[in-house]
Order: structure tokens, then C-alpha cells, then sequence
């Protein structure tokens, strides 16, 4: 099937550049973007004016191995479709996928349907949503562990330290962030992601959630610059001895990540609800 408005010539070559990397028995779609940038350019009573169009998309992919490194994976995709579709991949073994859906996983009996479907192999033996009171209280159980891991890491925050360290206060903002993501995830597709990469996981929750937005860098400068930091806070607190990072970006991250889990709180009661009717709670 067509992904949404991708031109069925560039679906057919990202198809085609995935299949180049690993051994694919199907792929599914769940998600996608459409950027589009104009530039215009006058000088010396010469005009000039550049169109160009980019995509980003979130995939599962089943593949007969094992990808070791889904990180390395998105960046081959994005380097062999000449930087214009970005991928943001979910990766299950076909092992995996049988027997998750042996033992029932919602995640997939949402994701695994025909109409998300865009090239398969051979059919899966697909189950379907699995509602239950049971399954509600776990979804429950976990939000609300998420949550107060995210609860926990902006407390730190909300202190005054005699000693300070922005690359370390970076660090927490990335953590409550981080946990505040996964807790969307999982309240929305019951899916706990395999690796906790912020950038790879703020996209993720942007395919439904509109608190996300919080934290999606604005088009002014110290809004990237913050969100650049966040999503290397582990590496420049680990790995730069030397940090240039001012006060004042330790303040927008912590503010940040305050409004995030204060919309996340209101966006995520009324999920729940939404699901205690689905599991007749």
C-alpha cells in the first residue's frame, strides 16, 4: 500500500534500501511527516528559488536476524535515501513476532494489520487487541510507575544546591524527559521501547501526543541548543571535560521538562479513561 502522500517511486527505493541492509520479511508503517523548505536567494538582479521536501517515518520492521544496533541502522537508511526520508524504526526478529503474538502483545495486534502493511513475505498468524480488566490495571500499573520515575528526576531539579553542575542538571532533564516519553508509550501503544535515546523517543510520542510539542525544538536559538544538549546530556556529562553550558540553559531544560510532565499528567488521565472503557472498566 502507498504510505500516506509518499510518492510510491521514493516508497519503492526506501523498500528496496532496507532490504539492502537486512533480510526483511515484512514492514509496517505507523507514522510520517512531511517537511517541506523554501529558500529564496536575490542578488545582483538574480533570483533564485529552491524547493526541497523530506520525510520522516516511523516503521516496524521484522527481519529474519537480529539488528544489534537500530541507531546505526536509521542512519544507513537516511544516508542511502539521500538525506530526504528519516526513519524512525521498531525492530522485532520474526522469532520474536511469532512468539509475542503466541503469548499476545497489543502492542502489535494494533501495528500488525493490513492497512499499515507495506511488503510482506509471507502472512503472520495476527491475534488482534487483547481487552481485559486485567490488562487494564497493568497499563495502569506501569503509567503510573513511569510516571514516578519522571516525578522523581524532576524533584532533583526543583532544588538549590550550593554546588552546580549544568552538564549534570542536563542529565536529570534528559532522565524526567526520557521517562515521561516512555510513559506515553506505553499509555498509548502499551510499547516499551528497546533503547532510551531521547531524540529517537520525543519522535516516537510526536506520532500522537500533543504535549510532545513542549518539548520539540522552536525555530529560535536557544531552543536548539537546549535540545541538542539534552539529547547528548549522557555523553557531555561522561565524556567533555570541558562544559560550556550557561545557567540560563539549565533553567529552559528544567523548565522544559516541568511542563512536559505537567501536560503529560492531564493527556495521560484522559487516555486512561479512554481505555477503561475499552477494557469495560
Amino acid at each position: 500500500m502507498n504510505i500516506g502522500n509518499l510518492p510510491e517511486s521514493i516508497q519503492n527505493k526506501l523498500i528496496a534500501v532496507i532490504k539492502s541492509i537486512t533480510d526483511v520479511h515484512s514492514m509496517y508503517w505507523i507514522g510520517i511527516r512531511t517537511n517541506e523548505h523554501k529558500s529564496y536567494y536575490y542578488f545582483n538582479h538574480k533570483k533564485n528559488t529552491t524547493k526541497n521536501k523530506n520525510w520522516e517515518i516511523t516503521l516496524l520492521i521484522v527481519s529474519k536476524s537480529y539488528i544489534n544496533d537500530p541507531k546505526d541502522f536509521m542512519g544507513k537508511v537516511f544516508t542511502k535515501m539521500n538525506q530526504k526520508v528519516k526513519i524512525f524504526s521498531i525492530h522485532y526478529t520474526l522469532n520474536e513476532i511469532e512468539n509475542r503474538l503466541t503469548e499476545g502483545d497489543n502492542f502489535l495486534g494494533l501495528v500488525l494489520n493490513e492497512n499499515n502493511r507495506i511488503f510482506q513475505e509471507s502472512p503472520l498468524f495476527l491475534t488482534g487487541y487483547n481487552s481485559h480488566p486485567v490488562m487494564y490495571q497493568r497499563i495502569q500499573e506501569r503509567w503510573k510507575s513511569r510516571m514516578s520515575k519522571a516525578e522523581y528526576f524532576n524533584s532533583k531539579l526543583d532544588v538549590s544546591d550550593d554546588t552546580y553542575s549544568e552538564p549534570a542538571k542536563l542529565l536529570l532533564a534528559n532522565q524526567a524527559i526520557s521517562q515521561t516519553c516512555a510513559a506515553l508509550l506505553w499509555v498509548y501503544w502499551e510499547y516499551k521501547p528497546p533503547i532510551f535515546d531521547l531524540d529517537y523517543m520525543i519522535h516516537l510520542c510526536q506520532n500522537f501526543s500533543k504535549s510532545i510539542k513542549i518539548v520539540l525544538p522552536k525555530h529560535f536559538f536557544r531552543s536548539q541548543r537546549v535540545y541538542n544538549l539534552l539529547c547528548h546530556a549522557q555523553y557531555n556529562l561522561n565524556y567533555k571535560s570541558l562544559h560550556h553550558i550557561a545557567i540560563e540553559d539549565g533553567y529552559y531544560a528544567s523548565d522544559l521538562a516541568f511542563k512536559f510532565l505537567k501536560a503529560v499528567r492531564v493527556e495521560g488521565k484522559k487516555r486512561l479513561t479512554e481505555l477503561a472503557k475499552i477494557h469495560n472498566i
